[in-house]
């Protein structure tokens, strides 16, 4: 099922559909500027900017450019996400704005890529939690500690550090990042896509 870019919202979740172990994802976190009447530039119709971890370090790409490097894509969304508020605002707001906000402050870490992945559960337990709080007090007071992700990590923290601390924010996403790949949060998504879930899969991007 083919879906159109022009349908793409921010805190989409892009992952790769390639056949391999290995796949690819990002975020739908900005909008991209175009020129407008009078030469001036304007944001986009819709959010098409995708922020994500790379080998290459970390990156922001509009949709034509990650089309191009990564190829067909799935768009996963929570549902109803539009109606859900964190302290007034849009949660779909507050997710990008994370999502940008990390980019800044993350470095891509191939170890944790290329090893720490492989290992340990992807449940949300006790080493989950305290990295969680860990990278909390480092995004505040001034700290200007790094943190090292890969791309699944990168994603499932924009939606985990978007909560504020609320693990029961309804689009707070249960698992541990450090040792979930691609593919394992798409399976953690697609299992609740069925009647009744919270998540959507609404096609792939090509």
């Amino acid at each position: 099922m083919a879906i159109d870019r022009k349908s793409l919202q921010l805190a989409d979740i892009l992952i790769t559909v390639k056949d391999n172990a290995v796949s690819h994802c990002g975020i739908v976190a900005a909008y991209r500027d175009v020129r407008g009447a009078g030469g001036f530039s304007v944001p986009a119709a819709y959010p098409d900017v995708v922020y994500h971890a790379t080998g290459g370090g970390m990156k922001k790409d509009d949709i034509a450019v990650w089309l191009s490097e990564r190829g067909k894509s799935g768009v996963f969304r929570m549902k109803g996400l539009k109606f859900v508020t964190v302290g007034g605002k849009d949660p779909r707001n507050i997710i990008a704005d994370m999502a940008i906000k990390l980019y800044g402050r993350c470095f891509y870490s191939k170890p944790r890529a290329y090893v720490l992945s492989w290992t340990g559960t992807t449940d949300y337990g006790s080493g989950a939690k305290g990295r969680l709080a860990k990278y909390t007090d480092r995004l505040g007071g001034g700290q200007q500690n790094m943190i090292p992700v890969y791309c699944s990590e990168y994603v499932i923290l924009s939606y985990q550090l978007a909560a504020q601390g609320d693990t029961n924010a309804p689009f707070f996403i249960e698992l541990d990042g450090k040792h979930c790949l691609p593919k394992d949060l798409r399976n953690w998504i697609l299992s609740r896509t069925k009647p009744g879930g919270t998540w959507e899969y609404l096609g792939d991007l090509a």
